[in-house]
């Protein structure tokens, strides 16, 4: 009896070793000199490949990722980077995330149409831009995304720039100026200046622009799912960095949906947090990925994937 149990446990051991060894990501480098960017991470799900996340540089947490495992979700994602400035305005990371969807899409079957791509701040913004370029027909590879989601991105670049010099001349928090300093030595070497300088240049490359017509190159997602996240603790902001709304994200995030909303785009969608946003160690910021419910962003991915 004894010898029975030890066996069915034995057995039982094995096939949870064998599930979690299933679960492990896969890693892929595409430059064998470079393994801090330019890479991209698999979670292979249980089963057929009911559709694709693509996280630019971010994961979900585990119960997430334990849960599109057993429901035929494929998670990867795309280190475009180490260097966070990039993914404001590169178009070289959109081609390299083109080049990077397409090839896990061939080798692991993902069904055509059915990928939600999205990521946070910065990244976020590269979801964004990655979104128009497709919706644009750019993609080398006709890969069109059935939605995108960003967690408190950068959109408008010409309010980002101002941000920035508001935020050297307060001289309120260290973080807050350095990035600033950062933020405008960056602009003015790829853009060639200010926004009052060379406004067009910031048209260009912006996710959404407040100034021009239809929100610039946010217009060609009136026909995409559209999901962001923003929690506006003003409070915080005034407190602990000096800024108010002009300084904060979620200016361009609201005004980037109500845009797509005025365009007929009935799904687009802000989802506004409270009191979610908090860092790996605890400590409190309302820019943190803790403001995303991934569980529910899977969900929602699932239905689109049901739906085409």
């Amino acid at each position: 009896m004894n010898c029975k149990r030890s066996i069915a446990l034995f057995v039982l051991m094995l096939l949870y070793l064998a599930s979690w060894s299933q679960q492990r990501p896969a890693y892929i480098y595409r430059n064998a000199k470079d393994s801090l960017q330019d890479f991209y991470s698999i979670r292979q799900p249980e089963g057929q490949v009911k559709g694709a996340i693509v996280l630019v540089s971010t994961g979900l947490s585990e119960a997430a990722k334990k849960a599109a495992y057993a429901k035929g979700i494929l998670l990867m994602t795309a280190v475009l980077t180490d260097n966070d400035l990039d993914f404001l305005m590169d178009d070289l990371l959109l081609k390299r995330l083109d080049s990077m969807i397409h090839e896990a899409a061939v080798k692991y079957q993902v069904p055509a149409g059915k990928i939600v791509i999205g990521g946070m701040s910065a990244a976020g913004a590269t979801a964004v831009r990655f979104a128009e370029y497709c919706a644009r027909n750019e993609s080398a590879f006709k890969i069109m995304p059935v939605a995108v989601f960003a967690a408190d991105p950068p959109l408008d670049y010409e309010r980002l720039y101002n941000e920035s010099e508001s935020s050297v001349l307060r001289n309120y928090n260290e973080d807050a100026v350095t990035e600033g300093k950062q933020l405008i030595a960056l602009f003015k070497s790829k853009l060639k200046g200010s926004p009052r300088d060379n406004r067009k240049a910031y048209e260009r490359v912006s996710p959404f622009s407040h100034t021009k017509e239809h929100g610039g190159n946010a217009a060609v997602l009136k026909d995409m799912h559209v999901r962001m996240y923003s929690e506006p603790d003003i409070n915080w902001w005034i407190n602990n960095r000096g800024k108010d709304f002009y300084d904060i994200n979620v200016l361009d995030i609201a005004a980037f949906i109500n845009q797509l909303r005025l365009l007929g785009n009935k799904n687009a969608e802000l989802i506004a947090t409270d009191n979610k946003g908090y860092r790996k160690d605890g400590s409190r910021h309302p820019h943190s990925w803790s403001i995303v419910d991934d569980i529910a962003l899977l969900e929602w991915s699932i239905r689109l994937f049901e739906t085409r």
